[in-house]
């Protein structure tokens, strides 16, 4: 599985905030590419069996640098759980949906926030963005900054 593409995922609330595992626990930590417990594989080997009430697809959330797959609380207001993930098994717990966008605003964002499950009031803080890491963009991204404080002069 380390050689499958990676997500990112972050909250509307704040941006620059990824999701990371810190101490064996969930947290957000300021985005950083290069930070292996920021990057997580998008398990959708069940997606096609295991729907939610919606009929929304499901998938398993496995950390890239640790291997764990992150499960669901006890309930309301308990910090979500990580689990060793066995590919092979059928583990509700460790299975997630994502439904439409809806939209709101909220907050409570900052470097080494728990996460922890809720019940729904529509924040920011609980609408959640999963995208790919992309290698060669976070190069170039390192490249034009590193371009952005140097002179540069062209011949012809």
């Amino acid at each position: 599985m380390s050689n499958r593409p990676t997500v990112r995922m972050y909250c509307k609330a704040e941006t620059n905030y990824s999701l990371a595992i810190r101490d064996g626990k969930v947290i957000l930590a300021r985005a950083n590419p290069s930070d292996l417990s920021q990057h997580w594989i998008k398990d959708e080997k069940l997606s096609t069996r295991v729907k939610d009430e919606e009929g929304f697809p499901s998938f398993a959330l496995i950390n890239k640098a640790t291997g764990h797959a992150m499960k669901h609380s006890f309930g309301a207001t308990h910090p979500v759980q990580l689990t060793l993930y066995e590919s092979n098994g059928l583990d509700e717990s460790v299975l997630w949906t994502q439904s439409r966008d809806l939209d709101k605003n909220h907050g409570g964002v900052h470097d080494g926030t728990k996460i922890v499950l809720w019940e729904w009031k529509k924040g920011d803080n609980q609408r959640w963005k999963i995208v790919p890491y992309c290698k060669s963009l976070c190069y170039l991204q390192r490249f034009l900054l590193k371009l952005k404080f140097k002179k540069i002069s062209f011949r012809f």
